[in-house]
């Protein structure tokens, strides 16, 4: 989750703004044949993608590919490789899929940025819970002059639980049954600066795996108290899967 048309110049920031959500949102794999989210080389994901800020509504479509294994600390990794070539680092280990880190290699110096943590447990299990911190992305508003953008960055720990095993869920791709739903919701207080203040920044999240297949979709809700920035939406549907 490669072909240039299916971006546009006005969503390069949307485009960033998925990247670092997906480094969160698409990670959820098994040992076992049957998988929440493969990572089997040649896998694709497309994806349409609609943003909603206080500067209005943004479409787009975005991809993944699944590029094999590596090593990293001379430990087995593997990789997956978003259309901007920024590489997505994930570990399978005894506790579960963790997100490593990432790099782009077509930067002048390209480094890796690491931030580990769990992402799905090794054995999903109905009603599991596990903790998992995010930052807002969201949360902009683009005012005068023209090109001065105001956002909220609040990092916040949020609260993941397993609901459900069995949802049935559509999406332009097709139907999946069995599908595996995850929440994830939290709280915390910014202080915004000047144009906003002191606020309290909420985090909502819902999202669908379906076996063999991986997230095939994603809702997700910032919102404040303040007026001037009270409300993000971003949504996530699968619109095409390839296995290679």
């Amino acid at each position: 989750m490669h072909n240039q048309s299916y971006f546009h110049t006005t969503g390069v920031i949307t485009r960033r703004v998925v990247l670092l959500l997906f480094c969160l949102l698409c990670t959820s794999c098994s040992k076992n044949e049957q998988s929440y989210f493969p990572l089997k080389k040649g896998y694709k994901w497309r994806y349409d993608v609609s943003l909603e800020t206080r500067d209005g509504l943004r479409k787009q479509q975005y991809i993944l590919n699944n590029i094999g294994e590596s090593e990293l600390d001379n430990s087995p990794v593997y990789l997956r490789e978003s259309l901007d070539g920024t590489i997505l680092y994930y570990s399978n280990s005894d506790t579960g899929i963790h997100y490593l880190g990432n790099m782009n290699d077509k930067m002048i110096s390209p480094e890796f940025h690491a931030d580990k943590q769990l992402v799905i447990p090794d054995k999903p299990v109905l009603g599991s819970q596990w903790q998992q911190s995010t930052v807002t992305k969201l949360l902009k508003k683009t005012g005068p002059p023209q090109k001065t953008v105001f956002e909220i960055f609040a990092k916040v720990d949020l609260e993941a639980r397993i609901e459900s095993l069995e949802e049935i869920v559509d999406v332009p791709a097709g139907r999946f049954k069995n599908c595996m739903k995850i929440t994830m919701s939290g709280s915390s207080f910014k202080d915004a600066g000047n144009y906003v203040g002191l606020t309290l920044v909420n985090v909502e999240q819902t999202s669908w795996y379906a076996p063999d297949v991986g997230l095939v979709k994603m809702q997700r809700i910032e919102t404040t108290q303040s007026d001037a920035l009270d409300k993000g939406t971003l949504l996530i549907d699968l619109a095409d899967f390839d296995e290679g």
